[in-house]
């Protein structure tokens, strides 16, 4: 009788195990999705469901639909279109995204600013409407820019009012929203590990189990399409890089990219080829990769411990220049490196001093 019961017993495990097994969800390889106007690409490892997948790419559909300025029922578009009319109604992600907009520009001084969309628009560059305007366009464009005369308000109804003429446009910060947003998902569903690359933002979600760290590339202004000329080497961390190298407009000889002055209105003109923003928030690090290139390298520096205080988050910048120059600021040492043939280099690393341009919140 014992031998009988101990048979069965094995054969009801063998059973169980086999259900286990095919229940168990498919585990998928990472999985590409357009979107946003770039590639997004998401690698969640062992966890990878097509259930997963499917949520997160649902996500950042979502998002796009809201924050697009091509798609005309966009809850951005109506708040364009809706210009001088009066106060529009805005979703939570839209409202979330205005906030910390308005904060990065107060800081910054205007350097990054969302209102620059006329200018933007303009240019064109990147669209088969890509040309170089009159002055006298770019005078009138600049008369329909300045973060300071959006506003928005939240009493129990999320809203937002632009002026006659003005819009906005959120390319420099929505897809480090859209990481942040996803990382969210990723935590709802206890994924272990992940990484994200939204079009070149870069967010390493979670510890590898071998307890190594990641390894981020940090690409070459002279040759962006070759190898990696630095590393970044972190826990946890969103890389995001802006650089002058990949969007441009050329004309009688001249290089005109795509990030642009909102004081000025034509795109800036420093010793800077690229700035990287190494934290741990996806949406600062995009925000600020534009705001820093636009501020430069000295008063992107003074800015530094501000940012850090609004986002609750530490902050490392890279600093490259046209002439191939690299800096990092210290919180980097032990985490950036030369790479390939130029491993062995040293990079000068500086320290953020100073004091912001819009002051304290």
């Amino acid at each position: 009788m014992k031998k009988l019961l101990k048979a069965v017993l094995i054969f009801l495990s063998a059973v169980l195990s086999v259900l286990s097994v095919s229940c168990k969800e498919k585990v998928l390889p990472p999985q590409v999705h357009m979107c946003m106007d770039t590639v997004c690409s998401v690698n969640l490892y062992d966890d990878g469901t097509e259930k997963l997948y499917k949520e997160i790419f649902l996500r950042f559909d979502d998002l796009e639909k809201q924050f697009s300025v091509t798609i005309p029922e966009s809850n951005v578009s109506q708040l364009n279109s809706g210009a001088g009319t009066g106060p529009v109604q805005v979703s939570e992600d839209v409202y979330d995204m205005l906030e910390i907009s308005s904060v990065v520009s107060k800081i910054s001084g205007g350097a990054f600013d969302i209102t620059t969309d006329p200018v933007i628009q303009l240019w064109g560059i990147n669209t088969e409407r890509a040309r170089v305007p009159e002055q006298n366009e770019i005078d009138e464009a600049l008369e329909k820019v300045g973060y300071e005369r959006m506003f928005f308000a939240d009493d129990g109804v999320r809203w937002a009012i632009l002026e006659n003429g003005m819009s906005i446009n959120f390319g420099a910060v929505a897809k480090g929203y859209a990481a942040d947003a996803v990382v969210e998902i990723l935590k709802a569903h206890e994924v272990k590990k992940a990484i994200l690359d939204l079009g070149g933002n870069i967010f390493c979600y979670g510890k590898k189990e071998d307890g190594k760290l990641w390894t981020v590339g940090i690409k070459n202004p002279e040759n962006p399409t070759g190898a990696p000329l630095l590393k970044i080497t972190s826990d946890e961390v969103s890389v995001v890089t802006s650089g002058i190298y990949e969007r441009f407009l050329e004309k009688d000889g001249k290089k005109y990219h795509h990030i642009f002055d909102p004081k000025t209105g034509y795109p800036v003109e420093n010793d800077l080829a690229s700035v990287t923003v190494v934290c741990s928030v996806s949406t600062a690090a995009d925000a600020l990769s534009t705001a820093c290139f636009v501020l430069g390298k000295q008063a992107a520096l003074n800015c530094l411990s501000e940012f850090e205080k609004i986002f609750r988050t530490e902050i490392g910048l890279v600093f490259i220049t046209k002439n191939g120059i690299v800096s990092a600021t210290e919180n980097l040492k032990g985490k950036i490196s030369f790479v390939g043939e130029n491993a062995g280099k040293e990079i000068d690393f500086v320290s953020a001093v100073g004091k912001p341009f819009g002051g304290s919140f």
